[in-house]
């Protein structure tokens, strides 16, 4: 049965243990059926254990069984000979066409399977991750692992450990920037999850940079091999030393029919290391150095706000089309608004209370 199937293998994706073949499987009945993308989604939101799964999926079956029944009856009262019908009318109300019923029912027991499953999920006294480090914004923190793996969080980042991390395997959950020099371990893969997407290794140097708040996510590889699975990919993308990949993650709606293409665009590019530089610009921010390489506003607002912990404003939209390099070392923050302010002339820099206005 379809039905079971899709959660076997969605119990499996949850968990990231889906083969190829799996994923690909997994990929057809998502998109093959809404009630399988109304159940995708919400887990998706706040992953949990296989059991819980299932109880959300008890409950959905119930509401189906409940409209199911519905459409039955409705359909043997349509199915009255028309004339016995008319003779009895004044004893059997007309009854509405069977789909405008399904979809009524269907309105209201929805939410209720959405509450109910949010409750099942509540109510689970374990979760995924136990433990949690963090910085603030302008601080910057660096975790040694209980594996040997050192990561570096830059400001105002989380990570957090899955409860059962280093037994069959090392995965952990990004919330923000972070650099990573992975210990190998060949028989313990370390997985990083970020923004819906994961990538996988044995043993490595990368950096990570997922912001909640910001448009996209960028994963750059400086040594050894890295395995990205973008949501809903069904190929993943294998790095190489020098390889960056960002992406652009699109909001879409339930999907309700086939759609071959992900919804995610990749940009591929290559980390530039200068003569005498000693890392690529991406992870300079581990030497205190404030990096830009033709960053759009948007960008250098949310690096700036996080580097000096300060709120900052875009009140002019003609600013987003205005982009910035360079790499910078022991600068203020007035100092950095002023080259700004050099290489844009335009721009008219104002302080209100405590936070920074662009206009």
């Amino acid at each position: 049965m379809e039905q079971d199937q899709f959660i076997t293998l969605l119990n499996k994706y949850l968990q990231g243990q889906l083969s190829v073949e799996e994923n690909r499987q997994f990929q057809y009945l998502l998109q093959s059926d809404p009630k399988n993308q109304v159940l995708f989604d919400f887990l998706r939101i706040k992953p949990s254990h296989k059991e819980q799964v299932d109880n959300s999926e008890l409950v959905f079956q119930s509401i189906l069984n409940k409209i199911e029944s519905s459409e039955t009856t409705t359909l043997s009262m349509n199915s009255l000979d028309e004339n016995s019908f008319r003779e009895q009318n004044h004893l059997f109300p007309i009854k509405k066409p069977w789909y405008q019923n399904y979809r009524s029912i269907a309105a209201v027991l929805l939410p209720l399977f959405l509450i109910l499953s949010l409750w099942i999920y509540n109510s689970q006294t374990q979760t995924r991750f136990t433990e949690q480090y963090s910085s603030k914004k302008g601080e910057k923190k660096i975790i040694n692992l209980s594996d040997g793996t050192t990561v570096w969080l830059n400001g105002d980042s989380k990570l957090f450990l899955e409860q059962s991390f280093g037994k069959a395997e090392r995965r952990v959950k990004l919330e923000g920037e972070g650099f990573f020099t992975v210990a190998h371990d060949r028989s313990h893969p370390f997985i990083v999850e970020f923004r819906n997407s994961e990538v996988k290794v044995l043993g490595t140097r990368f950096n990570i940079r997922a912001y909640p708040d910001e448009d996209k996510t960028e994963t750059s590889l400086v040594e050894g091999s890295i395995e990205l699975k973008a949501d809903r990919q069904v190929k993943s993308l294998m790095l190489k030393p020098g390889d960056k990949i960002a992406l652009f993650p699109t909001k879409v709606g339930p999907v309700i029919q086939t759609d071959p293409k992900p919804k995610i665009q990749v940009q591929h590019s290559t980390l530039i290391i200068s003569e005498g530089e000693q890392a690529p610009s991406e992870t300079l921010w581990m030497y205190n150095k404030l990096s830009f390489n033709a960053d759009p506003m948007s960008l250098i607002v949310s690096k700036l706000s996080k580097w000096y912990n300060v709120s900052i404003q875009i009140e002019n939209p003609a600013l987003e089309q205005f982009t910035f390099s360079g790499n910078l070392e022991g600068y203020s923050l007035d100092q950095v608004l002023a080259l700004l302010k050099q290489a844009n002339p335009s721009i008219e820099i104002k302080r209100q209370n405590e936070s920074i206005i662009l206009q």
